[in-house]
């Protein structure tokens, strides 16, 4: 089977087929080891079996909600760390 190297983002890619990938019972997220031979210019990977990969999935942006739980927010006013509780409570004139 023949494959080529192509550009994908900043880096290269190989696709691998679907149908290798369910021979093999791989998914996306596997996780493989990478094994590089410069005589031969060959790659090897071998993949772990029975890894239970991530939850793959295609949204790049997170929430709010879940940026402010990832930083450990608790919704809670903030302004003390600029020197008092009156910070962000001001008046507009």
């Amino acid at each position: 089977m023949n494959a080529r190297l192509v550009k994908w983002g900043n880096s290269q890619g190989i696709r691998i087929p679907k149908d290798v990938c369910e021979m093999l019972d791989i998914t996306v997220g596997s996780m493989g080891h990478m094994e590089i031979d410069y005589d031969s210019s060959s790659i090897t990977i071998t993949f772990e079996k029975n890894y239970d990969p991530p939850r793959y999935t295609r949204r790049s942006h997170a929430t709010l909600e879940e940026l402010a739980a990832q930083a450990g927010w608790d919704g809670s006013k903030v302004g003390s760390e600029w020197g008092g509780d009156d910070v962000g409570s001001e008046e507009v004139a």
